[in-house]
């Protein structure tokens, strides 16, 4: 019988690793928003889009007043939005004018950072006020439920049937075309999506066991919407920001290239557009400009609501 001589492994223990924590040192934590966010910092397509969203927001915010500062550049005239000068008309691209000058002489350069500061401007403002009007409608339908949730349901259905530039149109004419009148237009006719949204939530979360908890301990309903419904959906809210604001930026600007928008001197993006389709055949970077920087900030804004939802619910990306 032949017997096999070869040496047997024995599985050895491996020693006690040196870098374990010592007894009673503290461990370190990290809250959900620290992990949400080193998930979006390894998203490059994303951080790539908040930082172009950035430096988008950031020239809007800087350019427009840097020509009132002495030393900056040499002509100081040619940074100034609404200076005129017909000597200038169509000057060309060039150090002094980087975007060229309109039929004015006006520079585009500032003008853009102009548009972009009132576009910009609008689009947050008409967000913020959606998210409220939603955030509110949606927690009262969704927590309340039953007729009450059915009753405005269908008034939601019913406002769903508008058409949405139509109804901003109309609503832009009753309330003015202004910077306040057209948040207010733009807010009344693309607030639905939130509301239906923020309801779907709150029934969802409402039939969690956290919540089954705090009812039978006696919490109060506004303890329970407010301590442990409304904060589990800041997540979903942070993402409609980013989803939210293109759909405004471009509703504006659709309002302004018809012609009612921000009225002269000052202009947004849409207004700078409507300037240039008049003469696009021989200068076409006029519209072609400010149409690419809306394009920029509507991409990038997407790209970011992508990365946060991805970052805020990994289920979904895994998905």
């Amino acid at each position: 019988m032949a017997v096999d001589r070869r040496e047997a492994t024995i599985p050895v223990a491996a020693p006690p690793s040196t870098t374990e924590p010592a007894a009673g040192a503290a461990i370190r934590q990290s809250s959900l928003w620290q992990d949400a966010w080193r998930r979006y910092i390894r998203n490059k397509g994303a951080v790539a889009a908040g930082l172009i969203f950035f430096i988008i927001c950031l020239y809007c915010l800087l350019i427009p007043g840097f020509w009132k500062i002495p030393g900056i550049w040499t002509s100081l005239k040619g940074y100034d939005p609404n200076a005129v000068d017909f000597s200038q008309s169509y000057a060309g691209f060039s150090l002094d004018h980087p975007f060229s000058t309109d039929k004015f002489g006006r520079d585009l350069f500032a003008r853009v950072a102009q548009g972009g500061q009132i576009s910009i401007a609008i689009g947050f403002a008409a967000t913020f006020m959606i998210l409220v009007i939603g955030v509110v409608y949606g927690s009262i339908s969704g927590f309340v439920g039953g007729k009450l949730d059915n009753g405005m349901m269908r008034f939601l259905d019913a406002l769903y049937g508008l058409p949405y530039l139509p109804f901003a149109i109309i609503t832009a004419t009753i309330f003015g075309y202004s910077f306040w009148g057209l948040v207010i237009a733009l807010t009344i006719a693309s607030w639905f999506t939130t509301a239906r949204v923020m309801r779907g939530q709150i029934i969802t979360l409402k039939e969690n066991d956290y919540v089954r908890a705090a009812h039978a301990l006696g919490a109060r309903w506004y303890r329970v919407l407010f301590r442990h419904l409304l904060p589990n959906t800041l997540g979903v809210i942070l993402v409609f920001v980013f989803l939210e604001l293109p759909g405004v930026v471009l509703g504006e600007a659709v309002l302004s290239f018809l012609g009612l928008g921000i009225g002269p001197p000052k202009a947004s993006w849409g207004t700078l557009a409507q300037d240039g389709y008049s003469s696009y055949l021989a200068h076409p970077y006029i519209i072609v400009i400010p149409s690419l920087a809306i394009g920029w900030l509507i991409l990038s804004a997407f790209f970011v609501a992508d990365g946060l939802r991805d970052a805020l619910d990994p289920r979904a990306s895994e998905a």
